[in-house]
């Protein structure tokens, strides 16, 4: 992943010795990404069938690609400086997982799997160049999330717990984008959501065998994702 990041920057960034043309950056946008997301999972027991713990059932990063679409508008408000905000929509999933430490067997996993992330950021932006802008992002962010304990092979009965949420926090994150055009502009750029800690979260049995209604467990994830794209700005 680190290496499709320093080439993707380095690409759009050799692109910025071509503009001589004055543009101004106030107006617009509409485009298209594609990247690469990393999410870091850990799981820790807290509560079953009436007993409450603290162990550390295990860690595990997650990746994957993701597409979509933003689009938003700026304001060029010196000579230097551009003020902006961005809305973005990416299909694409995470997913991975880890052995249940001291589990049921060597087929007790947890699972993660994450899909839809979707974010609005404000931009701050200094022009490095009249064609060429490096900025700063911040706003809000957030995933779909499921997250599995399973264990299809045990005896009496399978296992299969479950839980679904959304996961929401703050979007930091730097970028750099080139104006080869009056209307036509490729970017890069890096951005970090610590979704920190979920306290208790309820696991539900979804097994044709048991009848466990109060598994919970403190879930941590943080994700950081690159990506590349192209703007049409109006």
């Amino acid at each position: 992943m680190k290496s499709i990041k320093y080439a993707g920057l380095l690409a759009v960034s050799f692109s910025a010795f071509g503009a001589e043309k004055s543009m101004d950056w106030s107006g617009c946008f509409i485009g298209a990404h594609g990247g690469t997301a990393r999410i870091d999972n850990h799981f820790v027991g807290t509560f079953f069938e009436g007993e409450s713990y603290n162990d550390n059932l295990g860690t595990v990063e997650s990746d994957g690609e993701f597409f979509g679409l933003q689009a938003g508008c700026r304001m060029q408000f010196s000579s230097d400086w551009v003020l902006g905000f961005r809305i973005s929509g990416s299909d694409g999933e995470t997913d991975a997982r880890h052995l249940y430490i001291n589990g049921t067997g060597p087929d007790n996993f947890v699972s993660y799997e994450s899909d839809n992330l979707a974010s609005i950021s404000g931009q701050l932006g200094f022009l490095l160049s009249d064609a060429s802008l490096l900025y700063m992002n911040l706003g809000y962010g957030q995933i779909q999330m499921t997250v599995q304990d399973t264990d299809p092979f045990y005896q009496p009965g399978a296992i299969f717990f479950q839980n679904k949420r959304t996961l929401d926090d703050l979007v930091v994150g730097i970028g750099y984008e080139y104006r080869f055009s009056d209307h036509w502009s490729v970017f890069a750029e890096y951005n970090q959501i610590d979704f920190g800690t979920d306290r208790s979260v309820s696991l539900n049995d979804f097994s044709d065998y048991w009848d466990i209604n109060d598994y919970t467990a403190d879930i941590e994830h943080d994700m950081d994702y690159f990506q590349l794209g192209v703007n049409f700005n109006f």
